[in-house]
């Protein structure tokens, strides 16, 4: 991806970590010893077709400062948005658009599915609520200034500032099919007193597609909370995931370095186009953000997804 010679032997130029796994440990050890920089790597906002070791990233991002969940310190992402840079480029809008009307996401393996109205209904509730439950112990969790008590807390919010509505609670794929445990994963489905419900979504269900069935959104750090956006969607925010504190977002915290106003578009081309490095699918060569689109639009279509 970063059309970089491999070499068998030293002299190594920087020691690569992944992301703040405790695995980097060892790495920053390394880089400390050696006194060279250290960068981290991570999944990139688009990464694959489905998900785990058989479907390899398809593109990374990389950073020589932290990474870009992290909010206790900067990042080479936080730092572009946080510039004066005009990041803007003519890939942004097409790109913007073919990732909408294809529903592409970090994983698109799963299906297109309507929000049922449920049987006690005859019609659409007059407004649907997401709130986004996440793995427990993921990375971006405890380095976005959250915790279990965080999710509660938005749980008990989304229900008290939206009364009438469904309270939709989606699970992340993983512990849907009992891999991983979840931070709502004791919540119930249930009437409320003041009109609406509350909905478990379990099945697997695209992003994308989720997302343009309802009204606002709340997260905790989830990379959904920005597809969110992207979607024309109100999206309030319990901890500090990157694309909170540029004026987008309703914000429950504050980052102190972050202190100038972005657009979505801008903080769309400063990760998917600046800070992301793509694989092209088919050469295995460096490849751009339309290599991967296109090819991952090609893959839902033959998997009957699109």
């Amino acid at each position: 991806m970063l059309q970089a010679r491999l070499v068998a032997s030293p002299p190594a130029q920087a020691v690569l970590a992944w992301g703040r796994k405790p695995s980097a440990a060892k790495a920053e050890r390394l880089a400390q010893q050696l006194g060279l920089p250290l960068l981290r790597a991570e999944d990139g906002f688009l990464r694959s077709f489905g998900t785990g070791a058989d479907f390899p990233a398809l593109s990374v991002v990389l950073d020589s400062q932290g990474i870009y969940y992290d909010c206790t310190g900067p990042s080479d992402l936080e730092a572009l948005l946080a510039s004066d840079q005009d990041v803007l480029t003519d890939a942004t809008d097409s790109a913007i658009a073919l990732l909408l009307e294809h529903g592409l996401s970090k994983y698109n393996h799963a299906p297109n599915a309507k929000l049922r109205h449920g049987e006690e209904r005859s019609h659409p509730p007059s407004n649907r609520v997401l709130v986004l439950d996440q793995t427990w112990g993921d990375m971006s969790v405890l380095y976005g200034a959250a915790n279990e008590a965080t999710f509660a807390r938005m749980l008990q919010a989304a229900i008290e500032e939206n009364p009438g509505a469904d309270i939709c609670v989606k699970t992340h794929p993983e512990v849907s099919d009992g891999r991983k445990r979840g931070y709502l994963g004791g919540v119930k489905a249930m009437e409320l007193p003041q009109g609406g419900k509350v909905r478990l979504l379990l099945e697997p269900m695209s992003p994308i597609g989720l997302l343009q069935q309802v009204d606002r959104v709340y997260v905790a750090t989830s990379g959904m909370g920005f597809e969110a956006l992207l979607c024309g969607k109100a999206v309030r925010c319990f901890g500090l995931p990157w694309y909170a504190g540029w004026g987008v977002t309703q914000d429950e915290q504050h980052c102190p370095r972050r202190t100038r106003e972005r657009s979505v578009r801008e903080l769309f081309a400063a990760a998917y186009v600046h800070y992301s490095h793509y694989l092209n699918p088919t050469t295995h060569e460096q490849g751009s953000i339309f290599d991967v689109m296109h090819w991952l639009v090609g893959q839902r279509r033959m998997s009957g997804l699109a």
